[in-house]
């Protein structure tokens, strides 16, 4: 509870218009579905792979209005591709008094 505190203290001058929320995720492009549908009185079969297919990761940042930035890239983030994300990407976008929150 204080640490709760005391984040709210830091941040509670800022200007909503002025945050920055980071995010990021990954999304498996051979996922199969994990549910099916069959006739009345049968059941549905299928052969599943454990994982079959490319890897994209997406992070991005928006503030309350917009966009701010936005990347994709093949395969897993890694700190090379955050710095590239970070100064290439979205600190041009960054405008006086923008606040990063992630």
């Amino acid at each position: 509870m204080k640490l709760r505190l005391e984040y709210w203290e830091k941040v509670k001058d800022i200007e909503p218009k002025n945050l920055v929320f980071l995010d990021e995720t990954g999304v498996l492009l051979g996922l199969s579905r994990t549910h099916a549908r069959s006739q009345l009185g049968t059941r549905a079969y299928a052969v599943k792979p454990f994982y079959r297919g490319k890897k994209v990761t997406v992070i991005g940042a928006i503030s309350l209005t917009q966009i701010v930035a936005l990347m994709t890239l093949d395969n897993s983030m890694d700190s090379q591709a955050f710095e590239v994300f970070i100064e290439k990407i979205l600190a041009p976008q960054l405008w006086s008094g923008a606040v990063d929150v992630n």
